[in-house]
C-alpha cells in the first residue's frame, strides 16, 4: 500500500538523504540510490547543496511544484531543489537564473530515466546560453549608429 508523505516528511527526508518520495514505493530505494550518486557525481558545485523530491503524481496545478521546491529548498537550507513527476520537472534555486532552471527542467522532462534526467538537468543549466534577441538588438543598434555616421559625414 502506498502512503502520501506530509511537507515536513520531505523536508526531513531531503535533510538526511538529499532525495524525498512523495509516497511509500518499492522501487524508491534502488532509485533513490541511483539518484544519490548521479548527484555525488555532478558538477553542481555553483548550486549546491542540491535537492530531489519525486512525486508519482503531477497535480492539477504544475505551479504549485514550483512552489513546493522552493518552500522545500528554504526549509531544507539547501540552494537547489528539483521536483520530477512522470510528466513534469520543476526546479527552485537561490543560484541559478531562472532562465538556467528552465533550461535544465526542459532538458531533465525530456529523459525518461529520472538519473539521466538530473544529469542533463545540470549539463543544460550550467552550458553557456547566448541571449539572441540582445545580441540581435545590440548588432541592429550598431548597424543604425554607422549607418546614422555614414550619412552625416556624406552630407558634409
Amino acid at each position: 500500500m502506498q502512503t502520501e508523505t506530509t511537507f515536513q516528511d520531505l523536508v526531513s527526508q531531503l535533510d538526511s538523504s538529499a532525495v524525498a518520495f512523495g509516497t511509500d514505493n518499492p522501487v524508491n530505494a534502488e532509485l533513490g540510490a541511483a539518484l544519490r550518486d548521479t548527484l555525488a557525481n555532478a558538477d553542481t558545485a555553483g548550486f549546491d547543496p542540491v535537492g530531489i523530491i519525486v512525486l508519482e503524481q503531477t497535480p492539477p496545478v504544475v505551479a504549485d511544484l514550483r512552489d513546493l521546491a522552493q518552500d522545500a529548498a528554504t526549509e531544507a537550507g539547501l540552494d537547489t531543489v528539483l521536483v520530477r513527476t512522470p510528466h513534469v520537472a520543476v526546479g527552485a534555486s537561490d543560484s541559478l537564473t531562472r532562465a538556467q532552471v528552465e533550461r535544465g527542467e526542459r532538458a531533465m522532462v525530456a529523459q525518461r530515466d529520472y538519473p539521466a534526467g538530473v544529469d542533463a538537468f545540470v549539463d543544460a543549466a550550467t552550458s553557456f546560453s547566448v541571449n539572441w534577441p540582445l545580441v540581435t538588438a545590440v548588432s541592429l543598434l550598431a548597424l543604425a549608429a554607422a549607418a546614422l555616421v555614414a550619412a552625416r559625414a556624406a552630407r558634409r
